[in-house]
């Protein structure tokens, strides 16, 4: 015989399986949308070894793209990068810049054009790639802040949050 309740109890987790289950889906319907106001660059004195950088802030708009990029490392990126511009249209926005040792470019604010591609869609994830001389990945995966301060060191570079001025 069961007690007062008791035949609740699997009713009870099955009813609130179902509804963790409900969440996941529509969770796993949308995309993350990543966002940033602005971008600061600075290089160090002795920035990739006295010598001047390219670097690019790649936005993604299509999630099979994220998996790409996150795989390949800088000197790929700009060995396949008009490649990834033609195979990808409407899938990246990028900006360059080339940064002299020493220097620090004024902030940026980042425009809508980057944040959201031609068709609308908005953007899921960004990268920032350096073409460094020494061996190494020398890529990252930004994570949505106000404003992002890339700063290039002698080996490699640095992300840091910074909170632009209004």
């Amino acid at each position: 015989m069961m007690g007062k309740g008791a035949g609740r109890g699997p009713f009870a987790l099955i009813l609130a399986g179902l509804l963790l289950a409900g969440c996941g889906l529509v969770g796993a319907a949308t995309s993350p949308v990543f966002q940033v106001e602005a971008v600061q660059v600075r290089s160090s004195p002795d920035a990739n070894g006295y010598s001047a950088t390219r670097v690019d802030m790649v936005f993604v708009y299509d999630m099979a793209v994220v998996d790409m990029l996150q795989a390949i490392t800088a000197v790929e990126w700009f060995s396949r990068k008009r490649q990834f511009l033609l195979d990808f249209p409407d899938g990246i926005g990028v900006r360059s810049w080339e940064i002299v040792p020493n220097d620090v470019l004024p902030t940026e604010e980042v425009p809508e054009t980057l944040l959201e591609n031609k068709s609308g869609d908005n953007a899921v994830a960004a990268f920032v790639f350096a073409d460094y001389l020494t061996p190494g990945a020398h890529r990252a995966r930004l994570e949505s802040r106000r404003g992002i301060r890339i700063e290039l060191g002698r080996d490699d570079f640095a992300l840091t949050p910074f909170t632009p001025e209004s």
